[in-house]
């Protein structure tokens, strides 16, 4: 199927197809984020031990990302639509029989390995159906709403979870399952936008493995998601042994998010607008610094101001990377290059939570020395090896509104 033509889509405001496919996003990650605090205390309460608890949190990741790269290329053959609906239909299946609670353990592990499956799908397709309703002078900014969408959900979702775990331990995957359904709703209003492939005599393969404007990123990709998972295993060790609560270990995860959701709009424009060859390695070893310093600090306070800086550098690094790659990508084959970027992001992050996680064990400060050189790597591969890229100034400054939802008096902001 054609896509929209590209002034048709800008044209678009509030109820466009960006629109609602952000806030159809929104939503979702509202349900995915809700598990988040309650997996480990799911496992735990049906006789699982710390090996099952790992399969059951890093099996989803390993699944979405092995998937990524042929869920990618399947968008860019039979259309972003099926794999948007189906996938996420799919997923809230699966959320309700883990509600439900049916069977041992081992097929519960299995239902959540099918949900990792799931994800892999979508993602691709969302991130290329984004990429098509951008023009290149707006990726970035469009990526970072997408990521202020995930904050708002990261927010939100896990104080939902943890407040139905009260009632019930399952009840977050019932939220999760409810909140897949609702956010079809908006999902089903996006259109269709893959591109129909070139005629035969004018097709040229797509290899990836020899284009710098996805190979180049995608590395900078499995650095950040190695880094960022290693602290989901470290974070609450290390927060836990300078004295702090389990409350206070939960603020500090929502405080990063806060500077990320305030500047993501910011964070994406300056992404659209400068050279990315210099503002991503300098978004990279600031947060490498940040990440190298952690063991060295006591100070709470201290540790929650670094936290600040990190967020500012971190909020330009996956919209902009994601942005190069939509850039790079050719119109027919955006679905394949976005899984390639999903499969760095989620390898990166399935290696940071069962390898860098591990080295906490050796010695503290282990796998943040290590997750900061990663970063300063990937930063001199960026600024050698990005695509030269001058300023860019959108043609048409008209994007939607981010969509946000309701937060009552007395919930985590």
């Amino acid at each position: 199927m054609p896509s929209l033509s590209l002034p048709a889509r800008v044209r678009l405001r509030a109820g466009g197809p960006v629109f609602w496919l952000l806030t159809g996003q929104l939503i979702m990650f509202v349900g995915v984020a809700a598990i988040f605090p309650v997996a480990p205390l799911y496992v735990a309460r049906r006789g699982g031990g710390s090996l099952a608890i790992a399969a059951f949190v890093a099996g989803p990741l390993l699944a979405n990302a092995i998937v990524q790269v042929p869920a990618g290329r399947l968008a860019d053959r039979v259309g972003r639509r099926p794999l948007l609906i189906g996938s996420r239909a799919g997923y809230a299946v699966l959320a309700m029989v883990l509600f439900a609670d049916v069977g041992p353990l081992w097929v519960l592990a299995v239902l959540r390995m099918l949900q990792g499956i799931c994800a892999g799908v979508y993602v691709p397709a969302l991130r290329a159906a984004l990429t098509d309703l951008s023009s290149p002078g707006e990726r970035a900014t469009r990526f970072s709403q997408m990521q202020a969408c995930e904050m708002v959900g990261l927010l939100v979702g896990p104080a939902l979870g943890g407040a139905a775990a009260l009632w019930r331990d399952s009840a977050a995957f019932g939220i999760a399952g409810v909140a897949m359904l609702i956010g079809l709703v908006p999902m089903s209003r996006v259109p269709e936008t893959r591109a129909a492939p070139p005629a035969a005599e004018h097709r040229v393969t797509f290899r990836w493995w020899r284009e710098r404007g996805i190979v180049v990123p995608a590395l900078g990709l499995v650095a950040i998601g190695a880094v960022f998972s290693m602290y989901d295993v470290v974070w609450p060790q290390y927060l836990s042994a300078r004295g702090n609560s389990a409350f206070v270990i939960g603020l500090s995860i929502s405080l990063f998010a806060v500077p990320i959701l305030a500047l993501a709009r910011a964070g994406g424009r300056l992404s659209d607008r400068v050279d990315r060859r210099r503002l991503v390695p300098a978004a990279m070893l600031i947060t490498a610094a940040c990440a190298a310093s952690y063991p060295l600090l006591r100070s709470l306070p201290v540790i929650l101001t670094i936290g600040t800086v990190e967020a500012i550098g971190y909020v330009v690094l996956e919209p902009s990377l994601f942005a190069i790659i939509g850039d790079n990508a050719p119109e027919h084959e955006r679905g394949r290059a976005m899984g390639v970027g999903g499969f760095a992001q989620f390898g990166g992050s399935a290696f940071g939570a069962l390898v860098l996680g591990a080295l906490y064990g050796v010695r503290e400060g282990v796998p943040f020395w290590s997750g900061a050189f990663s970063l300063v790597l990937a930063a001199a591969v960026c600024a050698l090896a990005l695509p030269r890229r001058g300023r860019v100034t959108p043609s048409t400054p008209t994007l939607e509104p981010l969509p946000t939802l309701p937060m009552r008096e007395g919930e985590p902001v």
